[in-house]
């Protein structure tokens, strides 16, 4: 049954094998980064392989480990983002020897996030994916990459303290650090009420919920461009999926105790999110409060508590992952050696390098919701969602926040499709890595936008919750 984490070990070897590959050496070494892509790899055929199992769901070590179709498309979509960022910052000297290990480090908090079934597995995960998110944060050698780095670091030490407390509370008001166990036990009802809310608060910390949101913008506006790549995309991977089986297993019978609170949440943050990103001319900085508004977007679909708004939160996830990436890998080509990206930056564009124009516009008009592309489909789906568990409220708040994100979206297009005659500029340079991830994930948005149905039937078996309605 162990083989059941075969992808968890496979990203522990890889950890083994990076640090390995740089002792030897004594000194900085490309062999670190393929060893750690190639347990990423390994990794992704190992829950390939698992998918048809007719074992799943497993249940190990006392239910505190739970293997089933949902943990494995969560390892999916982390596996893909840690893909992404070792691919972005391949073999740049600015990020240490210990790059490669350290994403993979954070990997394994993310996996361990999806099939987290028990309290202590819940914390270990979430400290799993922080402690190393932290190094990264203050690597590159930037005065502002420390500066955030210790932000981060103070601000998600605060919010594990309250995460932790809210879990002990749970655990004496219910008797069971089980999940599952939480719906049949007997509550405490003040105590109970006081751990749910404390715990919550801790879980859309990580996700970047407004009011809980202040430290992304600073955090990834400091942090090197592979490492805000990473946490744009795995952290809101792993802090979803984690909210949605914390509530949905443990609290599923208890609706009303955080349905209504999460569904105001998920509109403030919708609208506030995308508001803010538009006075932004810093490129991570307005990709920072996209992020928070889609972390909204996700909250929509955990908010209208049914099968259709767990499967279009999934189908969200892969579809936003896919253009932070592209985005994210454009936004690299052309800072160069700087660590940042402003609108200026980005003027003429479209001159100096058509292609790579083209590609961004896929990724912000993804963002955006525009036809064509994956973000259009997952923002249907949850709109669907929304309106299917009778929360107008929650529908009106995703088209209005979507309209006004399609002005702050346009912005960096605008500006790429001004300036001179480019004479002056020279072109932008095409990493062999950083291209493999920008046209990977611009293809994949397209294809999710034209023709989402294999992707769908995967998101439909791997959030089959038969309670919900």
């Amino acid at each position: 049954m162990n083989g059941a984490l075969g992808p968890e070990y496979m990203v522990v070897l890889g950890v083994f094998a990076s640090m390995i590959a740089v002792m030897v050496s004594r000194q900085r070494t490309i062999a670190a980064y393929w060893a750690a892509l190639a347990a990423v790899v390994a990794a992704g055929i190992w829950t390939a392989a698992l998918w048809s199992s007719p074992a799943l769901p497993i249940s190990l070590y006392a239910q505190g480990v739970r293997v089933d179709l949902f943990s494995l498309a969560i390892d999916g979509l982390v596996l893909l983002a840690s893909a992404g960022a070792l691919l972005v910052g391949w073999n740049d000297a600015r990020y240490g020897a210990d790059f490669p290990a350290l994403v993979l480090l954070a990997l394994l908090g993310m996996m361990v996030l999806g099939l987290a079934n028990n309290f202590l597995v819940l914390f270990l995960g979430i400290e799993l994916l922080s402690l190393p998110l932290y190094v990264l944060a203050a690597s590159g050698g930037y005065a502002e990459s420390r500066e955030a780095g210790l932000k981060y670091l103070l601000l998600g030490a605060f919010s594990s303290g309250i995460l932790l407390f809210g879990l002990a509370l749970l655990y004496g008001a219910s008797g069971t650090m089980v999940l599952t166990q939480l719906a049949n036990s007997s509550l405490i009802l003040p105590l109970a009420g006081a751990g749910l809310a404390l715990t919550v608060v801790g879980l859309v910390f990580k996700l970047g919920i407004i009011p809980f949101h202040m430290w992304v913008p600073d955090v990834y506006e400091g942090s090197p461009l592979p490492v805000t790549t990473f946490m744009a995309f795995g952290t809101k991977v792993g802090a979803a999926a984690i909210l949605l089986r914390f509530l949905f297993y443990g609290f599923s019978v208890a609706v009303g105790w955080w349905e209504p609170a999460l569904g105001y949440l998920a509109v403030l943050t919708m609208v506030a999110g995308n508001l803010l990103a538009l006075a932004q001319k810093d490129m991570k900085r307005l990709l920072a409060y996209s992020g928070i508004a889609n972390a909204g977007y996700l909250l929509v679909g955990i908010s209208a508590h049914n099968q259709a708004g767990a499967r279009a939160m999934l189908f969200y996830l892969l579809v936003y992952g896919l253009a932070v990436l592209a985005a994210f890998s454009v936004f690299t080509m052309v800072a160069r050696e700087r660590n940042s990206v402003s609108l200026n930056d980005l003027t003429g564009l479209a001159r100096r390098s058509p292609w790579l124009t083209a590609f961004l516009a896929v990724a912000m008009l993804s963002l955006a919701g525009i036809p064509l592309t994956g973000g259009f489909v997952g923002k249907f789906y949850l709109l669907q969602a929304a309106l299917d568990a009778n929360e107008p409220g929650l529908a009106i708040g995703l088209v209005v926040g979507a309209m006004i994100g399609l002005a702050a979206y346009v912005r960096p297009l605008q500006r790429a499709f001004q300036g001179g005659d480019g004479t002056s500029e020279a072109p932008v340079r095409w990493p062999v890595a950083g291209a493999v991830v920008v046209v990977i994930a611009v293809l994949g948005t397209i294809g999710l936008g034209v023709y989402p149905a294999p992707i769908v039937h995967i998101v439909n078996h791997s959030a089959a919750f038969d309670w919900l309605r």
